[in-house]
């Protein structure tokens, strides 16, 4: 699977293009199911100190990860070999690993303030398994922002902040302020978001009772050295028995690698404590 010349033209021009998700229905639904087997019940209070979850617990105090993150049903999607070939196409590299993936459940009366993910360029996979629209906090992105400075952008956050708010401090149980040239990306389960890391988005604020479930991802070329996990000692054999070669490839499961420093204090809180298996 390849983006056509005018899907890439959209994607360099505005930082972001939508397909079609390209795997089955089933391994969704699968997903899903995983998902409900593990909430955590209404209530329950649950220790999420980065506000990515709502019902799932995070595995260790201060994590980011949950016990689904890299869970075979998501790694099925994440890994897809057609997912696998557009990393490569957009990348432009065909020697790729995947960096990670990340579930976020965005809690009701939550939302996510106007932020660029990183200073380096890479691709995002976004997959709203729940579907996404403004009642649940969908995406909010600026087009076109991707490229050169957000200054002029962070500036008038803070600005409209002050006028709207009369504090220009950030409060994610608000929605951000409107930006003028904002495009709200409103996106049904079968549909797969590819956007660029630098692009400047934000979430509406969630006004629904129940938690927003999306999952995303990213691979790097090989020549960049960002890696976060070496995933032969974070996956079980079970696990890594039920993947295709192609999918063992790209996790770089028997090459030898160093960690990324980027990623120091991670690996010294989390250490072999994170695992991941078949559910």
């Amino acid at each position: 699977m390849q983006l056509s010349k005018k899907q890439i033209n959209s994607y360099n021009t505005f930082g972001y293009v939508v397909i079609k998700a390209p795997y089955l229905e089933s391994l969704l639904r699968n997903a899903l199911n995983t998902v409900e087997a593990r909430l955590q019940p209404l209530g329950k209070k649950i220790i999420d100190t980065k506000g990515n979850h709502f019902r799932l617990q995070p595995q260790v105090t201060d994590s980011y990860w949950c016990a689904l993150d890299h869970s075979l049903p998501f790694l099925q999607m994440e890994l897809h070999h057609q997912v696998i070939e557009l990393a490569k196409q957009i990348e432009g590299d065909t020697d790729i690993y995947f960096r990670n993936g990340g579930i976020n459940e965005l809690a009701p009366g939550r939302s996510f303030l106007w932020h660029r993910d990183s200073g380096d360029e890479y691709v995002e996979f976004m997959h709203y398994l729940s579907g996404s629209n403004k009642k649940n906090g969908c995406l909010r992105v600026v087009p076109g922002s991707h490229k050169g400075s957000i200054d002029k952008l962070a500036n008038q956050v803070q600005d409209l902040r002050r006028d709207e708010w009369g504090t220009s401090t950030p409060d994610p149980h608000r929605a951000d302020v409107e930006l003028p040239d904002e495009v709200s990306l409103a996106l049904g389960p079968d549909k797969l978001l590819i956007r660029s890391s630098k692009i400047f988005h934000s979430t509406w604020l969630n006004k629904s009772d129940g938690g927003r479930l999306m999952h995303h991802w990213l691979f790097r070329p090989s020549h960049i050295q960002d890696h976060r996990f070496n995933f032969s000692e974070c996956l079980t054999k079970e696990l890594i028995g039920k993947l295709t070669f192609d999918q063992r490839q790209v996790l770089w499961l028997d090459r030898k690698f160093k960690l990324s420093e980027r990623w120091a204090n991670e690996h010294e809180r989390e250490g072999d404590k994170i695992k991941w298996g078949i559910s």
